[in-house]
């Protein structure tokens, strides 16, 4: 099973960091609900965004954001059927749904499942955008992550990603 990282380097695909407002990307944005606060972006550099919520017993509900230039164009048929193969190599994995098809008219996929880190079991959902923008595609990623026996994520911020071009 290929991995986004291992297609994209087969494919001779290189992805460069984008950041909010930089000229020519699309411009994204997730809404949070109160509680959930932005990191100092300098601890994770080549994100677009991570946010998280207090930590609770060693743990904190994270969101991570990431959007990258793709270098030449892809198969986003091809690049998509790669979008599970992460989350499955994950330990003591749970699929919960994994589907392809277009989100806000871009080729998309989504993978939700649990699994396991030590003591914790953890909940997570990856969204993966091919996003077209003049001569370049842009791949988005969306990863939230949150104690599965936590008080939940809510609904609207795993369809409230939006993508403007």
């Amino acid at each position: 099973m290929t991995t986004i990282a291992e297609y994209l380097v087969a494919a001779e695909i290189e992805i460069a960091p984008v950041q909010p407002g930089e000229a020519g990307a699309p411009e994204v944005s997730l809404p949070l609900a109160e509680g959930w606060t932005a990191v100092d972006a300098a601890m994770f550099p080549g994100a677009y965004g991570v946010f998280t919520r207090p930590p609770e017993n060693g743990w904190a509900d994270n969101v991570v954001l990431l959007v990258g230039r793709l270098s030449k164009p892809s198969n986003p048929a091809e690049l998509l059927e790669s979008a599970f193969a992460d989350a499955r190599q994950l330990p003591d994995w749970r699929e919960l749904n994994a589907e392809i098809g277009d989100y806000q008219g871009f080729p998309s996929a989504a993978v939700t499942g649990t699994y396991s880190v030590d003591a914790l079991i953890l909940w997570v959902h990856t969204r993966y955008v091919i996003v077209a923008v003049g001569n370049y595609e842009y791949l988005v990623q969306l990863t939230v992550t949150a104690r599965a026996d936590g008080d939940g994520i809510e609904a609207g911020l795993l369809e409230g990603l939006e993508i403007r071009v």
